[in-house]
């Protein structure tokens, strides 16, 4: 009897250390596996990147403040696990390099006045867009998001979006209220068909010039007036050698801002969100910064001796329609040439 009973003893035994022995197995291979996903995970989220941005845009310009906002934010919401270093004044070359280095990804970002297309370069048509509002409702439409898969599919970049600038006006040596006082003005206009064409039809002679040369140009009187964002003026000193000023508002043309889609695609999810979030933010602030310093400029170039003139700009939007409707129904066709009207003229 007591065998016997010393037998179950011994089974009972043997029974509770297996059953221990299959739950401390159990155990640790919940713990095993608990660790590899939370390894896992944290590989994941101490992952860097590093955004090399540049632009033609000085230090202390609208733009380039933008670039900052958009540095600050990306750093900041990624725990600095993007970086964003800062190239300022065309230092990694010209628009055209820059481009090239951004299709190729050894840059990941730039900001100029190239978009990379020319059905998103001519919405610079004269008085087309009201506003650099308006550029961003035209390129956040239908119709701008089949430009941005074309310019992913085709060249392998994508815009995120614009750094506004002012609204391009003209600076001459003579008062300019309508465009007759414009007839035979030798002005200095980019060497673009639709910079061209809109001066021309205006009654002016614009003449193509390298921007380096224009200061001196303007000094010399080889050319009598010029047309830029009124910061541009500013910063290149020619409210110093010209006597006037003329608020024509004859184009909107902002700053793109160009990224890699391969760099881009290589991101998280959430970190690709922060990107596209920070240029949205990076804009908004560069049109606070453009805002609050034009009075502070324009108020220093009339101590200088400028005077700002006012002109007739429902005359100047008509004598440019035919350039409009023109170079407009050949970019995009007639459909799409009036949607875009309809969209940059939109009370928004």
């Amino acid at each position: 009897m007591k065998k016997l009973l010393l037998a179950l003893g011994l089974i009972v035994m043997m029974v509770f250390v297996a059953a221990c022995s299959s739950d401390s197995e159990e155990g640790s291979d919940n713990e095993s596996e608990g660790s590899d996903d939370s390894g896992s995970s944290e590989e994941a989220s101490d992952e860097t990147f590093e955004i090399t941005y540049s632009t033609w845009a000085n230090q202390g310009e609208p733009a380039f403040q933008g670039m900052e906002k958009f540095k600050e934010i990306v750093e900041e919401e990624t725990d600095g696990n993007i970086t964003v270093e800062l190239f300022a004044g065309n230092e990694l070359g010209s628009t055209a390099e820059q481009m090239e280095q951004v299709k190729m990804g050894t840059i990941q970002m730039m900001s100029s006045g190239d978009p990379g297309m020319d059905e998103i370069e001519y919405l610079s048509l004269p008085y087309l867009m009201d506003s650099n509002e308006h550029w961003s409702h035209v390129l956040g439409s239908e119709v701008g998001q089949e430009w941005n898969e074309q310019l992913k599919s085709e060249q392998g970049v994508r815009n995120i979006g614009i750094l506004p600038r002012g609204p391009r006006v003209v600076s001459a040596n003579k008062a300019i209220e309508t465009p007759e006082d414009m007839s035979g003005l030798k002005i200095r206009a980019p060497e673009v068909d639709y910079y061209i064409e809109t001066f021309k039809a205006i009654g002016a002679n614009p003449t193509p010039m390298d921007f380096g040369e224009l200061y001196n140009a303007l000094q010399t009187g080889l050319v009598e007036a010029q047309e830029n964002p009124l910061e541009t003026i500013y910063a290149a000193g020619f409210h110093e050698v010209q006597d006037y000023v003329i608020n024509t508002n004859h184009m909107y043309k902002p700053a793109f801002v160009t990224l890699n889609e391969e760099f881009y695609q290589s991101l998280p999810e959430d970190y690709q969100q922060i990107l596209m979030d920070a240029a949205k933010e990076g804009e908004t602030y560069a049109q606070e910064q453009l805002d609050a310093n034009a009075s502070d400029m324009k108020a220093e170039m009339e101590e200088s001796g400028v005077e700002f003139i006012d002109p007739d700009v429902e005359a100047f939007r008509e004598k440019t329609q035919s350039v409009r409707d023109e170079l407009g129904t050949e970019i995009w066709g007639e459909e799409t040439y009036n949607q875009i009207v309809e969209m940059g003229q939109e009370d928004l």
